[in-house]
């Protein structure tokens, strides 16, 4: 589920749950439907967030009876998105502190100031003084005189310290180092107890490895508009021209420089293309991607007839699946995961063959993908049609979603 604050055309909108497969969006406003699908790219989106800077046109100021205050982007979230763990993940995790095998949901947030955070909803980021207290006095009365000369090291540390303070940073380095010298004077049956100590000493730690993982499990959020797909008008200019194809296959550009972090040297380079373009055949046969090694954009070829076709010469609909059938690829390969597509379909200017076309690729790929559409009018009553109450192409995977605005 997600949900943005302080877009221009929608300030606050409701959680919007959305399922595995299509999702596809009512909200009676095209514009509130557009701010939804854009801003929730920021969690995690497939460009640099800095340069783009997605949040420039949103207020600047919180306004009120009487007053108005100035909102600092660094304590201002726009967009959240709260995902359900997958098992693989939980197991990542509790190999870092047992704690995490309750890991049921994440929570990630991105700021204005474009800095994201993560929070496990109902686990702790690390522990309260007022838990380990009483443990770490009933260690030092069972060491003797090394618990007594210990309480004395340890007293500059502890002593401003109350209850509610999180035990993190110097802090936990201070504790954890002078209680491991206590295990020499412990009797065994006090051992445990010394080691679920300092495990939760270290908790913040843990809570940091923790997020560093949750945030590389996390997938790309992918968008595909009508510039995407090349339907924006260049009016003959060929820099424009350029641009617009350069945009088309950003994600995908993106994606690949990710990947080529990874195969370094030409060789390993192009056996990473010869496997992509052979799980492209399964998904679009006849798409071919083509990217050099270094700072190369990514193309996309097919071969559907003896003479090949380039992206933009490919019907609006086929570059729309060309799209993410590559993003699909790469994202496996990239993540072991499928990105999350929005597809604004506002600004296709779709012919009601074409509107059909889209949806049945949609659905033919709903087990696979999960994608959230932005639909335009004409898009919205074919889909209400065919998959709301009744509708003939009903689907498990695939679902209207009310995203109305919050009251």
């Amino acid at each position: 589920m997600f949900r943005i604050i302080g877009h221009p055309a929608m300030p606050d909108s409701s959680w919007i749950e959305i399922g595995r497969g299509l999702n596809v969006l009512k909200t009676g406003d095209t514009d509130q439907a557009q701010a939804l699908a854009h801003t929730l790219q920021t969690i995690n989106p497939p460009y640099d967030i800095n340069q783009a800077d997605p949040f420039r046109d949103f207020p600047q100021y919180l306004d009120g009876p009487g007053y108005r205050r100035r909102i600092d982007p660094s304590r201002k979230t726009a967009a959240l998105a709260i995902f359900a763990a997958s098992p693989q993940l939980v197991r990542e995790l509790t190999a870092i502190d047992p704690v995490y095998y309750e890991t049921g949901r994440i929570e990630f947030g991105r700021r204005r100031d474009h800095s994201r955070w993560v929070n496990f909803v109902e686990l702790a980021g690390s522990i309260r003084w007022s838990e380990i207290e009483p443990t770490i006095s009933s260690l030092l009365d069972h060491t003797g005189a090394a618990g007594k000369a210990l309480r004395q090291q340890l007293r500059p540390a502890i002593a401003p310290l109350r209850g509610v303070d999180r035990i993190k940073g110097p802090v936990a380095a201070t504790l954890k180092e002078h209680l491991e010298t206590l295990s020499p004077f412990l009797p065994a049956q006090r051992q445990e107890q010394l080691d679920r100590c300092l495990n939760a000493i270290d908790r913040a730690e843990h809570f940091r490895r923790a997020k560093d993982r949750a945030s590389a499990w996390l997938p790309y959020f992918v968008l595909i508009t009508a510039a995407t797909v090349g339907l924006t008008g260049n009016n003959g200019d060929e820099t424009a021209a350029t641009r617009l194809q350069a945009m088309s296959v950003a994600p995908l550009t993106f994606l690949t420089a990710r990947l080529a972090t990874v195969d370094t040297d030409k060789i390993s380079w192009n056996q990473r293309l010869s496997r992509t373009n052979r799980q492209l055949e399964d998904l679009y046969p006849g798409l071919t991607l083509q990217c050099e090694l270094e700072g190369a954009t990514a193309t996309l070829e097919s071969r559907e007839r003896p003479d090949p076709l380039s992206f933009h010469e490919l019907p609006v609909v086929r570059r729309i699946e060309a799209l993410m059938a590559a993003a699909s690829v790469l994202h496996e390969q990239l993540h072991g995961n499928q990105p999350i597509f929005l597809l604004d379909v506002n600004g296709m200017q779709l012919q009601p063959a074409e509107q059909t076309d889209l949806l049945q690729i949609l659905l033919r790929h709903c087990h696979h993908w999960q994608s959230v559409v932005v639909p335009d009018r004409d898009f919205l009553a074919i889909c209400s049609k065919r998959l709301g109450p009744g509708g003939k192409d009903g689907h498990a995977l695939a679902q209207l979603v009310d995203a109305s605005p919050a009251a």
